[in-house]
């Protein structure tokens, strides 16, 4: 455990305070380390796999191989290395300081090999406790990773071999709580590309139109009701154009949008396709065409109506299914009123 310091008027680094011993956490403790890691890297918490893009021997993913490597008595001075680069990337007067945590592990049933960093900011609050034969509260300074907060950075460099060698392949997961923020560039680029080397990764455009054609697919096979449909077919492309989040997850979608009953069936339909559900996806439109350019609307076989989204979305276009009870006899016990607030400007 490191601990590194916000910059200073000039722009040299502030050294960092190195730990120089391994932490001997207790049972209780690290039961709750492994939930603060198992709950960020969860899809509901906008972790996302990023591309490595430094891999030497001087990056962090190098330093990271050498690690999971390292004997006890090793660890503690390679890690001051992680330490520095992180020092070195927080470039502005604005980031703050904060603890430095470095630990290894391995996962999964072949035992892979894990390196794991996070960054955590300070806090402050209070605790009750039994002194004596009273209850006392007392003014805690300096405490991090605490449940009720998001102060925190977390990168997984997780190696693609149980045995690492110098040839091993790594991927890595982060999680940072400003990634998820209107603008990708309030994403912390200092700790996700000056520290840990790495990019948001290139398949964003793939995978959204993937999760697209893929949720229209389930929608219209798997949903009877034709009111339901629609409004979700809505949905769908204010989810995918409209929201500005950088990043999202099919989980987000299904949660917010879907009736309980259709959120586990629709988890496991985009499973059997190969669509990533235990991660977020970089949001990319920018080869979907024309595709979130109009609504196209069938009415049996021979009628067609098409809209933009956002004529839609906004009320110059509404689309209804009138109740059989206002028809006139003979007409159709079903049908739809369709309510266009502009005059026609050109037939086609």
């Amino acid at each position: 455990m490191h601990e590194v310091f916000q910059r200073k008027d000039g722009p040299n680094v502030v050294p960092p305070s190195y730990g120089k011993d391994l932490e001997i956490l207790d049972a209780k403790a690290l039961s709750h380390f492994g939930m603060r890691i198992t709950d960020a890297l969860s899809a509901q918490s906008k972790s996302i796999e990023m591309q490595i893009v430094k891999t030497n021997d001087a990056s962090v993913v190098g330093t990271a191989r050498r690690l999971v490597l390292a004997t006890d008595t090793d660890f503690p001075s390679i890690s001051n290395h992680m330490a520095d680069a992180l020092a070195d990337a927080q470039k502005s007067r604005g980031i703050p300081g904060g603890m430095l945590l470095v630990f290894d592990g391995k996962v999964g049933g072949d035992g892979k090999p894990f390196l794991g960093v996070i960054k955590a900011e300070m806090q402050s609050g209070f605790q009750r406790r039994l002194a004596a034969t009273k209850v006392v509260t007392e003014f805690l300074e300096n405490i991090f990773l605490t449940p009720a907060t998001r102060l925190y950075k977390l990168a997984l460099f997780i190696s693609e071999d149980a045995a690492v060698t110098a040839s091993t392949n790594w991927r890595c997961f982060v999680f940072d709580s400003n990634i998820t923020a209107a603008r990708r560039e309030n994403a912390a680029v200092y700790f996700y590309d000056g520290f840990l080397g790495c990019a948001f990764p290139e398949s964003g455009k793939y995978e959204t139109a993937k999760f697209f054609d893929l949720t229209k697919e389930f929608v219209r096979t798997s949903v009877n009701d034709r009111d339901l449909r629609r409004d979700l077919g809505d949905a769908l492309f204010a989810f995918v154009k409209v929201d500005q989040a950088p990043t999202f997850t099919s989980q987000q979608f299904g949660d917010t949008y879907l009736p309980p009953e259709l959120r586990d069936p629709f988890n496991k339909f985009l499973e059997a396709k190969k669509f990533p559900t235990n991660r977020a996806v970089v949001r990319d439109i920018s080869e979907m065409g024309g595709r979130l350019r109009r609504r196209k609307y069938k009415f049996g076989p021979d009628i067609e109506f098409s809209a933009s989204p956002d004529a839609i979305r906004n009320g110059t276009v509404t689309i209804e299914d009138v109740p059989a009870g206002d028809v006139s006899e003979g007409e159709a016990a079903s049908w739809t009123r369709i309510t266009v607030r502009r005059p026609v400007t050109e037939q086609l």
